[in-house]
């Protein structure tokens, strides 16, 4: 009985000791990164909100520069899992609005995105990924600056 109890310790000490020394250490994932793929996110969802037909192709254009940008931030940071689905307020008639809101939320990542830290081993991710954001914000301006024409 005693050899079994010994036996027994030792493998659970063995199992112990394998799974500790297999065990990687979790890195904190850059926070301005998953915020910026938040704000993209919402971005992407105000432009897609607009329906008219004659910014058809700056909205198609935005929304594959932001996507970009998206595709580039997640090959460095996890996906924040935020639910951005947008819900257009009550009330709001303004068809400009989802633009103005598509324009602060670029804004928004684009400031998180030049916070965030580009190591090495993301071969410049930073870089494009705020490339991709700051086209798809030009592109939403200047369909703001047609409406005040």
């Amino acid at each position: 009985m005693r050899i079994l109890t010994s036996l027994t310790a030792a493998a659970c000490a063995l199992m112990a000791a394998a799974f500790l020394v297999t065990a990687a250490p979790v890195q904190a994932q850059e926070p301005n990164y998953l915020r910026a793929l938040s704000d993209l996110r919402t971005a992407r969802d105000y432009i897609q909100f607009d329906h008219r037909a004659e910014y058809g192709d700056e909205r198609r254009h935005a929304i594959d520069e932001i996507d970009k940008a998206i595709a580039e931030i997640k090959r460095a940071a996890w996906d924040d899992g935020k639910n951005t689905r947008f819900a257009p307020p009550s009330g709001v008639t303004d068809p400009w609005y989802p633009l103005i809101q598509a324009n602060r939320a670029l804004e928004q990542a684009r400031t998180n995105i030049s916070q965030g830290v580009d190591t090495p081993e993301n071969n410049g991710l930073r870089e494009r990924a705020l490339m991709h954001a700051v086209a798809a914000n030009r592109i939403v301006s200047e369909l703001r600056r047609q409406q005040r024409q």
